[in-house]
């Protein structure tokens, strides 16, 4: 696949309305995209608000990366498609971290969707691969990235990579999700 038609495809069993409000409503973007963080609002503001056009059910960021929701039986197929290096040099340096981000966040749409649809997250982050002892069943596998179902934590979600590691959990206290971060930076 050649950057100029680089595309991310997934499917979430969910209705392209509701799927669609993930995209345009703030609070609904906090249950899927990045990690807890405190500029992620802003960050979500910038990103899908600031620097975004509408049209339909597709949604066009910075200009040229571009969401294009469509129902399919299953429920609703989200089309990514990125631009080429080049578009915006300045981000040529970040050009496969930002496609690997695009392909975290997207598994944590279909995620929050499929199993925690509506709730609240709280997220771990290590910029590592940190090897967390916890089972669970496959839900991704790309190139660089794995997910996996981890359902102790609420369920919750286990993304890992060379280079991080995100742990969504739903219904954790602040101990229990000090207790997963002090396991992950002891690993």
């Amino acid at each position: 696949m050649s950057d100029e038609d680089l595309r991310i495809e997934i499917t979430v069993a969910a209705p392209v309305d509701e799927v669609w409000q993930s995209f345009r409503d703030k609070e609904k973007l906090r249950h899927w995209h990045g990690w807890d963080l405190p500029e992620l609002d802003a960050e979500i503001d910038q990103i899908y608000f600031q620097n975004a056009e509408e049209d339909g059910t597709t949604l066009i960021v910075h200009g040229h990366d571009t969401f294009a929701l469509t129902p399919v039986p299953e429920g609703t197929r989200i089309v990514l498609t990125r631009a080429p290096k080049g578009t915006s040099p300045e981000w040529d340096d970040y050009y496969d971290d930002i496609t690997e981000g695009w392909i975290t966040f997207l598994h944590q749409l279909k995620f929050a969707h499929e199993y925690q649809p509506g709730a609240a997250r709280r997220t771990v982050f290590w910029d590592r691969e940190v090897p967390l002892d916890v089972s669970g069943k496959p839900f991704f596998e790309s190139a660089h990235q794995r997910g996996v179902v981890v359902e102790e934590w609420g369920p919750g979600l286990l993304i890992t990579s060379s280079k991080m590691t995100i742990a969504s959990t739903y219904g954790f206290s602040d101990a229990e999700l000090e207790a997963l971060r002090q396991k992950g930076d002891a690993s």
